[in-house]
């Protein structure tokens, strides 16, 4: 058997690319990170008994990756992802009852945070607080990508 390889060039079909596919306009490379820091709140979380009469201390970092919409001239909030709706919305979501694991807690904010079709990923990171004594804090970090861009994607394909 012969381990040569055959060399291949690159010519051009002379194929035309249209300008106004999605995906590219001159702002889809372009972004930016929201960022939601020690978010400190009074949450029932925990799979023991004590856990869900007590409210624990936790803190909530959150990082958002997002396109950026925005055009220079325009100072509109409506141009960006708003932090202020996901912090309610956490709030909100914190006050509604217990949840036992952190990680559940995390899919519950990924939900909150992907909402806002311009975000593309986002990290969360729970700590509780006041588990242990010996200890700062206890929790989890996950990363999710945004799965409703994913689907839009695909169906943007499968139409055309």
């Amino acid at each position: 058997m012969s381990s040569e390889f055959k060399k291949f060039k690159a010519i051009s079909t002379g194929s035309w690319v249209p300008e106004n596919i999605p995906g590219s306009d001159k702002n889809s490379d372009k972004l930016y990170k929201i960022l939601i820091e020690d978010l400190t709140l009074n949450a029932l979380i925990g799979i023991h008994d004590y856990e869900q009469k007590k409210k624990q201390k936790i803190s909530i970092s959150i990082e958002i990756q997002a396109k950026e919409k925005f055009v220079e001239s325009e100072d509109n909030i409506e141009n960006v992802v708003s932090y202020e709706h996901i912090v309610n919305n956490i709030k909100l979501l914190i006050n509604s009852g217990h949840t036992g694991l952190l990680e559940t807690l995390a899919e519950e904010i990924f939900q909150i945070c992907f909402k806002d079709m311009r975000v593309l990923n986002a990290k969360v990171n729970i700590k509780k607080l006041q588990v242990f004594k010996e200890t700062k804090s206890v929790g989890v970090e996950i990363f999710r990508k945004n799965k409703n861009i994913e689907e839009k994607k695909i169906k943007l394909s499968l139409t055309r």
